[in-house]
């Protein structure tokens, strides 16, 4: 029940875009997802397309309905996914490709998927899903990608907030964008602040917890609710702080405006949602530790411009994984959507092509540097 679509409940059918040269290897092919944006359209398709890697974009059942996202269930998507690379398209060798968020799906959906029968069956809340069909990939490769949701709102959300029914009632000593804060951030305030976001969170981790056990006890299904200002991590006013290529500001521009928008990160969501997707403490989907897990074959690319995913978050990723012969590249300037960057698809594009073959996975288009003629 958690889409209100009858479509979708008795039609269950994933939405992608296969993108790829009018003759094409299926030696290889990348597959991209996210947990819930739409990715069919994605930057990167034809670029890695005309390079001579053939990709895949899949959207989850969550791709229009984000606040009742449940991370196992959308790792369960990727799943049919790259069966349907291996099975229908008949590729012998099928890449992750984590963008953005979908980095720590795919980190998630690899870890469970090498575990097999020690998958997560699980969800935080207790809600019971079968990953144990999920066949692992070949390889994995984050671009400009976090270490997962629950981590990004761990620095991102607003720890001045006092009221959790009320967006305006806030502690004034830890507002971020009170006026004549100076800058750059008293590291000692700084310090504070980010005890009161990991407070203000496992806070809303009990309540929500307590919700679903009451909610259980009478039948019901879910709870939905509203988390307020969720856009104020420090980094976004304080450029010194994770030092990077980025400008002051976020992804979403202002941030001081962010913070209170009706679209801000992890704005609406549902109990069962919260502890799956959005809880530092009880999500499954972390890639600082599921990458711990994964030898799979892996690249972590930094756009090192980025204002979403900083440069700390690729360096942790690398560090975490189980892959002995990691590779950990910083490309400069680019930011996270690659805007006003024309040579920014390029640029990733070449540096996915030219490590694949360094771990076995090369293909005669790739190795030709040839530009593919996309249909």
């Amino acid at each position: 029940m958690e889409s209100h679509s009858g479509l979708t409940r008795h039609y269950p059918t994933l939405p992608a875009n296969f993108v790829a040269g009018q003759t094409y290897s299926r030696d290889v092919g990348l597959i991209m997802a996210h947990p819930a944006s739409n990715f069919l359209t994605h930057f990167l398709l034809r670029g890695l397309a005309e390079r001579g890697l053939p990709t895949m974009a899949v959207n989850t059942r969550y791709a229009t309905n984000e606040p009742a996202l449940i991370m196992e269930r959308a790792a369960d998507d990727l799943g049919r996914g790259v069966r349907w690379m291996r099975e229908e398209l008949g590729f012998e060798k099928v890449i992750l490709l984590g963008f953005s968020g979908g980095g720590s799906l795919a980190s998630f959906y690899q870890s469970q998927a090498l575990a097999r029968g020690q998958a997560v069956t699980r969800t935080p809340a207790g809600d019971p899903v079968d990953l144990s069909e999920c066949g692992p990939a070949d390889g994995l490769i984050l671009v400009g990608a976090h270490p997962g949701r629950a981590r990004v709102l761990r620095h991102w959300i607003d720890g001045a907030v006092t009221d959790e029914a009320d967006p305006v009632a806030t502690d004034p000593e830890l507002d971020l964008y009170r006026p004549g804060r100076a800058v750059p951030l008293d590291r000692d305030w700084v310090d504070s602040y980010r005890a009161a976001q990991l407070d203000r969170i496992r806070r809303i981790d009990d309540w929500a917890q307590a919700e679903i056990d009451r909610l259980d006890r009478v039948g019901a299904s879910d709870r939905a609710f509203v988390v307020h200002r969720t856009v104020g991590d420090p980094r976004f006013v304080d450029i010194t702080l994770d030092p990077s290529d980025r400008q002051v500001g976020s992804m979403h521009g202002d941030p001081q405006a962010a913070n209170s928008a009706a679209g801000g990160l992890a704005r609406f969501s549902t109990v069962r949602s919260w502890l799956s997707t959005w809880s530092f403490d009880r999500t499954n989907a972390d890639a600082l530790r599921n990458l711990q897990t994964v030898t799979t074959p892996t690249q972590v690319v930094c756009l090192r411009a980025d204002q979403a995913a900083f440069v700390s978050d690729s360096s942790d990723m690398a560090a975490a994984s189980a892959d002995t012969e990691v590779s950990h590249v910083e490309l400069e300037g680019l930011n996270h959507y690659l805007v006003d960057q024309p040579d920014g698809v390029d640029r990733i594009a070449e540096t996915i092509g030219d490590w694949l073959p360094t771990r076995g996975f090369a293909t005669g288009e790739h190795r030709n540097h040839r530009r593919a003629e996309i249909s």
